[in-house]
């Protein structure tokens, strides 16, 4: 229990000091709030609370590098991480949403623009079942990295919108069988 308390008060320590760190400093903070979370999900019966507030703290560190550190390197990557965080962990797809377009739209050059495209193709897709935002997302990644290793589940993705998960593993286990993705059936 006092590991826990521990925690949280380093948590909000690190947050409160966060946004008034230099760039070095600012870096040194989020490997702190990295091995805090590891560390923290790493302990049998931990509150879910507690991961959350931890997550969201490291997602608010992630972005206000960013914001603070718009050049650096660095920026897009963090800002990829915490969209991640959203995404998954947080269940805020919409957070998400406007972290990938973030990315796209700021970092248009950066390594992870082409994963923050097809990633937002997915959100839409997987998580909001919004298929003709999907598809847009997906289009764009597929004119825009048409050489990209994710072309291939880009490709699949928008001839699987909307497909039920049970008749999409049908297929992928006929597939398996026939060598190739088998048409649907009449």
């Amino acid at each position: 229990m006092k590991t826990r308390a521990f925690y949280v008060i380093l948590a909000c320590l690190l947050g409160f000091s966060f946004l008034a760190c230099g760039s070095g400093d600012q870096k040194a903070a989020i490997e702190q709030l990295e091995e805090q979370f590891r560390t923290l999900t790493q302990q049998p019966g931990v509150n879910p609370e507690e991961v959350k507030a931890s997550m969201r703290e490291l997602a608010e560190a992630y972005i206000a590098y960013a914001e603070s550190q718009s050049e650096a390197t660095k920026a897009g990557e963090f800002l990829y991480r915490a969209a991640e965080l959203y995404e998954t962990n947080m269940l805020d797809p919409q957070a998400a949403i406007g972290l990938l377009d973030r990315i796209i739209e700021d970092y248009p050059s950066h390594e992870r623009a082409a994963d923050a495209l097809f990633k937002k193709g997915y959100v839409y897709h997987n998580i909001l079942n919004d298929l003709p935002r999907a598809r847009e997302a997906y289009m764009a990644f597929l004119e825009a990295y048409p050489d990209h290793d994710l072309v291939a589940s880009a490709k699949f993705e928008i001839e699987n919108l909307g497909v039920p998960a049970d008749e999409l593993l049908r297929r992928i286990q006929s597939a398996d069988t026939s060598g190739g993705l088998a048409p649907e059936s009449p």
